[in-house]
C-alpha cells in the first residue's frame, strides 16, 4: 500500500529522521560468495535522498560495494521503541553506491555536508573513501501506519 504524502513531504520527513540519527545500517552483497552483509556506518542523508558515508579501503563493505554497488540503507529511530512503539519511524534507501573521487568537484562540498553532521565521520572519511548512494527508491514507514510512503527516482533525479 502506498501512502498519500507528496514526494516533497516524504523526502522532508526522511531527511528529518536522518538528522537525528548518527548511524544507519548498510546492506551489501558479499564480494566473495554473494550472501547478504550488513554493517553500521555513520552517515548523512541529503535532502534529495542521497546518502553519504565513509569507509576505509579494507572493510568488508568496501570490497562488497566495489564488486556489487547495489545497496540498501536503513535509517531508523529504534531507541523510541522502549517508550512509544507508535513513534518508531524508518526509511529505507535502495540504490547504487559510488566512490566520490577526491579530485572530483563534488568531493569537498559533500565531505563538508558530512562534517556538518558528524565531525569525526568526516575525519575518518577524508582518510579513506567517501561513498554516495544514488537512490533508486526511498521508502518511508511511520509508526504503525500500514502505508509505505515511496519515492521512485528516475533518470531525471540522477546527477
Amino acid at each position: 500500500m502506498t501512502g498519500t504524502l507528496s514526494r516533497e513531504e516524504i523526502l522532508a520527513q526522511a531527511y528529518a529522521l536522518g538528522l537525528d540519527q548518527p548511524g544507519g545500517t548498510l546492506a551489501t552483497t558479499h564480494a566473495e560468495d554473494g550472501t547478504p552483509y550488513v554493517t553500521f556506518v555513520l552517515f548523512h542523508l541529503r535532502p534529495n535522498g542521497e546518502v553519504l558515508f565513509g569507509s576505509g579501503t579494507r572493510p568488508q563493505h568496501t570490497r562488497n560495494i566495489r564488486a556489487t554497488p547495489e545497496v540498501s540503507f536503513l535509517i531508523d529511530n529504534r531507541e523510541v521503541i522502549r517508550s512509544d512503539w507508535t513513534a518508531f519511524h524508518r526509511a529505507v534507501i535502495e540504490g547504487r553506491a559510488e566512490e566520490v573521487a577526491k579530485e572530483s568537484a563534488d568531493y569537498t562540498p559533500l565531505l563538508q555536508e558530512l562534517e556538518t553532521k558528524n565531525k569525526m565521520a568526516a575525519v575518518f572519511t577524508d582518510r579513506g573513501i567517501l561513498f554516495r548512494i544514488r537512490p533508486r527508491r526511498l521508502i518511508l514507514m511511520r509508526g504503525f501506519e500500514a502505508a509505505r510512503h515511496i519515492v521512485d527516482f528516475g533518470a531525471e533525479d540522477a546527477g
